[in-house]
């Protein structure tokens, strides 16, 4: 025997139909569990018993027409369709589909891939420069600062996100006309420069180097940040190639 308790309420499941009947005599048992309906007692695949939580439609996202019907149990969520398998352990989150997933509702949300319309606005908000508490609160429904800013934080460490941000920044860069070729000219002539005085310089072209991608360190978010801060002159003065435009460019935005 196995539970789960869902919403305070412990949910039982048995690991055979002699288990089952032995706790729950004269009770009926569909041996389909693709025709279960809530409430009804359903047989999965490795003979394991559960009962249906909850039975709902799949819709096309666009057309909204039916697409398959779906039960969900403390076992997890299956499409009722012939090709499905309902077997195994309890899934760590109920309400995805599939195989077992050993990944707990915050490692799902960490790593998943497909990103929500909310996520997109919040990348979106973050590239214009807002901060990471008022990037979230615009993005979502909340007014509370401190969630806004412990939830911001996780959510701009996911790949999903990242990627957005990269893609953003990119076309950014590019208007700007600031390639990967141009910062490692840019920094073969500073390293072969006799004169002195190039760390800061060196220290603004990492800045754009981080942004680019070709530094992958922690500080990219920070650089996005320090990117925005740039005017469009500053930006000119860089693809123009002045070098010491570059440096009082980079020192103006670190005021």
């Amino acid at each position: 025997m196995v539970s789960r308790k869902i919403k305070n309420v412990l949910h039982f499941g048995y690991k055979n139909k002699r288990e089952f009947e032995e706790y729950n005599p004269n009770v009926g048992l569909v041996d389909d569990w693709r025709n279960g309906e809530e409430d009804q007692w359903v047989k999965a695949d490795d003979g394991q018993i559960f009962q249906v939580l909850r039975r709902g439609e799949l819709r096309h996202p666009s057309t909204r027409k039916l697409m398959n019907h779906y039960i969900r149990t403390i076992l997890g969520s299956f499409v009722c369709s012939k090709g499905a398998v309902m077997d195994g352990e309890l899934r760590e989150n109920i309400y995805s589909f599939g195989i077992v997933s050993r990944l707990k509702p915050h490692e799902h949300y960490m790593t998943k891939k497909q990103l929500t319309s909310r996520e997109f606005l919040f990348a979106k908000y973050i590239v214009k420069g807002d901060g990471i508490a008022e990037a979230y609160m615009k993005a979502f429904p909340t007014n509370k600062e401190g969630h806004a800013e412990h939830r911001g934080k996780k959510l701009i460490k996911t790949d999903r996100i990242q990627k957005v941000i990269r893609e953003e920044v990119d076309k950014v860069l590019n208007e700007a006309d600031i390639t990967p070729l141009y910062l490692l000219e840019k920094m073969r002539a500073i390293v072969d420069k006799d004169e002195s005085q190039d760390k800061d310089k060196i220290s603004a072209i990492k800045t754009l180097m981080q942004i680019s991608g070709m530094m992958d360190t922690e500080k990219r978010s920070e650089s996005i940040t320090l990117f925005q801060g740039f005017t469009k002159e500053q930006l000119d003065a860089i693809s123009e190639g002045g070098q010491r435009k570059l440096i009082e460019a980079s020192q103006e935005v670190e005021k």
